[in-house]
């Protein structure tokens, strides 16, 4: 997979998250994250192995559970941080909760589908 971005903004009116990224799930498990913060930010990377588009046990967008990224090296963070997803989540997003700054998170998952 190729290294996707995306970010959040300006937190001081209430929570932002980014858009969700949907990961390879056939793929090698092991990513790595990456959030740079400019500004002031408090953010933390979520996770979600519910699935909108299961052919058999989907789950509205509005009813995903989404849980702290597994490695606590980006969760609850003010400062530009690394971490590596050991196991492939369905869904990665970012989510800000405070601050007037910005986070813009990349992450790179290793590997293809196996044959």
């Amino acid at each position: 997979m190729q290294p996707i971005t995306v970010s959040t903004t300006d937190a001081t009116a209430g929570t932002t998250y980014s858009r969700s990224v949907r990961m390879d799930t056939w793929a090698n498990a092991q990513s790595i994250i990456q959030v740079n913060v400019t500004g002031t930010a408090t953010y933390t990377v979520e996770t979600s192995m519910d699935d909108p588009d299961s052919p058999t046990n989907p789950v509205a967008v509005g009813s995903m559970v989404w849980l702290n990224c597994a490695d606590s090296a980006v969760v609850n963070k003010t400062a530009s941080a690394q971490g590596v997803v050991a196991a492939t989540p369905v869904f990665v997003r970012i989510k800000q909760t405070a601050g007037n700054g910005s986070c813009k998170m990349t992450i790179a998952q290793f590997g293809n589908a196996p044959y």
